[in-house]
């Protein structure tokens, strides 16, 4: 995508698109949190585009957010229990299930884990004499 900064804005044809961080305002399941958004924001509407690269920066941030709610795991912490018994991502996408690159996306926030992963990786960090009868499966 070409560079839009300083382009007059499309949407009111008035201002002008600068790159910028603002809050934004989400809501989820009736709770509400703010969460700094990168963009390109217009000088006189407020309108803004959001381009992939924006959306990278706070996805981790959304899904964190969205898993305290659903009470999973934030992308955090599923890459610390997974570090902290032994597996790189393809193991664990492999044992937990999930296909090869599951634990990458958890990590970055791309998608929730299912419910069943989160559960069982919080039960082997508060259990961790679990750990070796769970790998030897």
């Amino acid at each position: 995508m070409p560079n839009l900064d300083g382009v007059t804005c499309p949407f009111c044809h008035r201002g002008k698109l600068s790159e910028s961080v603002r809050l934004q305002k989400y809501d989820y399941h009736g709770q509400s949190t703010e969460i700094e958004q990168p963009g390109l924001y217009c000088s006189q509407c407020d309108e803004a585009i959001l381009e992939a690269k924006h959306l990278k920066v706070s996805r981790k941030a959304l899904q964190t957010f969205r898993a305290n709610i659903d009470g999973l795991l934030a992308p955090s912490e599923i890459k610390e229990i997974r570090m902290k018994i032994g597996l790189n991502q393809k193991q664990a996408g492999e044992l937990f299930g999930g296909g090869k690159n599951a634990f990458s996306r958890y990590e970055q926030g791309e998608v929730a884990p299912p419910k069943s992963v989160s559960l069982l990786l919080s039960i082997i960090n508060k259990h961790p004499e679990l750990k070796s009868e769970i790998l030897s499966l």
